[in-house]
């Protein structure tokens, strides 16, 4: 039995048998953000001072083999929560623990094109979505941020605050039919981006 903060793991959709692990993301607390899977490659990432890594997946016998590409430790690259988006070659997210520093991943080298040392325009962690080529950051202080989903280099377009933000602002924001959806605690706005 795998528990919380057990890394990133590969299980049968039928039956829940485990395929593969991989525990050098594993932290002993949790393993929150979604891998990125692209072809037989598999990105994984998690907080508490652990890191992220690029895997390759392959047949071996009747199992699969998680081979590490690379790793990158927790001072180049961690997302504690709030996700990574998958762009081309890139993955765009927050970086470090409860920080939400803006970053851009080369995928399939693990360079970082931009970012990961700068604070964005809010603070603490930092979920992303992706709309219409561009990135919004919602940040834990209730802070939005509207970030081009470019990798030359960051370029951000726009912020405003989110109204009644009485504690930590971390649900996901959403993105569908030109409009923004936003819960904060008990209330959920709407916002029309077309």
């Amino acid at each position: 039995m795998l528990g919380a903060g057990a890394g990133c793991v590969g299980v049968a959709a039928a039956d829940g048998k485990l395929l593969w692990s991989y525990s050098k993301v594993a932290n002993g607390t949790a393993s929150i953000p979604t891998p990125i899977v692209d072809g037989d490659f598999v990105f994984c990432s998690s907080g508490y001072g652990t890191g992220s890594a690029l895997l390759k997946l392959s047949k071996e016998g009747d199992g699969v083999k998680a081979e590490e590409m690379y790793f990158l430790p927790g001072s180049q690259f961690q997302n504690h929560h709030g996700g990574m988006i998958h762009i081309g070659d890139y993955i765009y997210s927050g970086h470090g623990h409860n920080q939400g520093f803006p970053i851009c991943v080369e995928m399939k080298t693990g360079k970082i094109v931009w970012g990961g040392k700068q604070r964005g325009p809010g603070t603490g962690s930092a979920a992303v979505v992706f709309a219409d080529g561009q990135l919004y950051f919602r940040y834990e202080n209730g802070l939005m941020a509207l970030v081009d989903a470019n990798a030359e280099a960051y370029q951000l377009n726009g912020t405003f605050k989110i109204p009644d933000v009485s504690g930590p602002s971390w649900s996901h924001p959403v993105v569908v039919g030109g409009k923004l959806y936003l819960r904060e605690q008990n209330n959920l706005f709407v916002y029309r981006l077309k």
